[in-house]
């Protein structure tokens, strides 16, 4: 397997200066919303500090992308919103703060779907993020300026939150590996709300090893030492009604999963009784995401009094107008479809965890999104990124292979265990078959 590519480097003012080379050289992908205009002072730090033998930690020197979602202290945080364009955070979020204090320099922050609302990132304030693999596809959402930042060598990483498949379906489209961790509250803090019930933060990279680093950093833990488990007799769970009828995709991934077969994994075909359901779910942001935003929105002082107010200001993108619309009608958070919707939750996780009980396997897979994309505007993934999201369970992407028409093809593994160890060390096996890290 190739190497880590999250390594500290021998100067990492060069490193700097090349990552801002690539920022500027590939502008038009639209990755970019703005740059941290500390990042060489603090790579000049971080270099004085290696000369002296010194480190700040695992990430000493090491250039990160933040979704604009994620407060990053006496920077902007905009949700790609032309009515949120003065916002500054005033501290870090507790993610960013695990990651500075690990020694990473936060390089930039990255354009999104605005809100967070939408597959494909597109913002009033940074326009469509273009895939690196094709200029009129999109990168997907709603962490796509993430993914495209990564995949263009902006950085080595990036920090992204998914509500419903925004870090790996963006991640997916782009050639990356992508982790949603188990639903935790307490990584929320300083992370602009789109549903409390599903939110989560989670890492960007190529590889890995890479996310796993990434991962515990910002969950406070020792870096994650993930053990090259054999795939030999592993029993993996394929559930054939998300592999979609995209013929170029369906090529790559049963290719992919021939592979997983000679490297002696045990493919087992997999029914999921809740997934009709699962198609059919109500969506908890249409009730939880008007709360939440105008109490996040209360902490900052130049900041709209609330939705209603950035409705009324019309400086949004206009295609949302119906969907804010929809939004300021909930009123109520513990309405019948709310408190329905946390029900199917936990019957989904338990559905789920049964399936993979029943049938002894150690992780289920399938595509992580239905189709590939093919213009800038959204794509619908399929239900298969919500059965993480809705359950709250970790699932994780990795690239199995390129279609013949240039798009990477991405392979969502998801655990029945809250804790990602295992999940992570699986991936990694599947990606050591697939020969994809890095």
């Amino acid at each position: 397997m190739k190497a880590m590519r999250l390594k500290t480097v021998a100067d990492c003012r060069d490193d700097i200066a090349s990552r801002l080379q690539a920022i500027e050289k590939n502008s038009r992908l639209n990755a970019i919303l703005g740059v941290n205009p500390d990042a060489r002072a603090e790579a000049e730090d971080c270099y004085r500090a290696q000369r002296r033998g010194l480190s700040f930690g695992p990430l000493h020197g090491l250039p990160l992308i933040i979704k604009d979602n994620i407060a990053c202290a006496a920077m902007p945080i905009t949700l790609g919103c032309r009515a949120l364009a003065s916002l500054r955070a005033a501290s870090d979020s507790l993610a960013v703060q695990r990651l500075r204090n690990a020694g990473a320099i936060i390089l930039a922050r990255a354009n999104m779907s605005e809100f967070a609302f939408d597959v494909r990132s597109r913002s009033s304030l940074g326009g469509d993020v273009r895939n690196p693999f094709a200029m009129d596809i999109t990168a997907g959402g709603s962490s796509g300026g993430c993914a495209a930042a990564v995949a263009a060598g902006m950085a080595e990483g990036a920090l992204g939150t998914d509500t419903g498949g925004a870090i790996r379906i963006p991640a997916s489209y782009t050639g990356l590996v992508g982790l949603r961790p188990a639903h935790r509250r307490e990584m929320l803090e300083g992370v602009a709300p789109l549903s409390l019930s599903k939110d989560t933060v989670g890492p960007m990279a190529h590889t890995v090893r890479d996310a796993a680093l990434l991962h515990a950093i910002i969950h406070g833990q020792n870096p994650t030492v993930l053990q090259q488990i054999p795939l030999s007799g592993v029993r993996l769970g394929v559930l054939s009604a998300l592999e979609g009828e995209d013929e170029m995709q369906g090529t790559v991934w049963q290719a992919a999963l021939e592979v997983l077969r000679r490297a002696g994994a045990v493919i087992i075909p997999v029914t999921l009784p809740e997934l009709e359901s699962v198609r059919q779910s109500t969506c908890l942001s249409v009730y939880e995401f008007r709360i939440a935003f105008d109490a996040w929105l209360k902490g900052y002082a130049n900041a709209p009094a609330g939705l209603a107010a950035i409705f009324a200001s019309q400086q949004f993108l206009p295609e949302f107008s119906p969907f804010i619309t929809r939004l300021l009608q909930a009123n109520t958070l513990k309405n019948p479809e709310w408190l329905a919707g946390r029900r199917f939750r936990r019957r989904l996780r338990q559905c789920l965890s049964e399936t993979i009980a029943r049938h002894n396997i150690q992780g289920l897979l399938y595509p992580t999104v239905s189709q590939l994309p093919k213009t800038l505007e959204k794509m619908p993934p399929g239900c298969a990124p919500e059965l993480a999201a809705i359950s709250g369970l970790p699932a994780i992407t990795l690239p199995c292979g390129i279609s013949r028409g240039g798009l990477p093809v991405g392979m969502e593994i998801l655990s029945g265990e809250r804790d990602e160890t295992s999940l992570l060390n699986l991936a990694l096996a599947c990606e050591t078959a697939l020969n994809t890290g890095g």
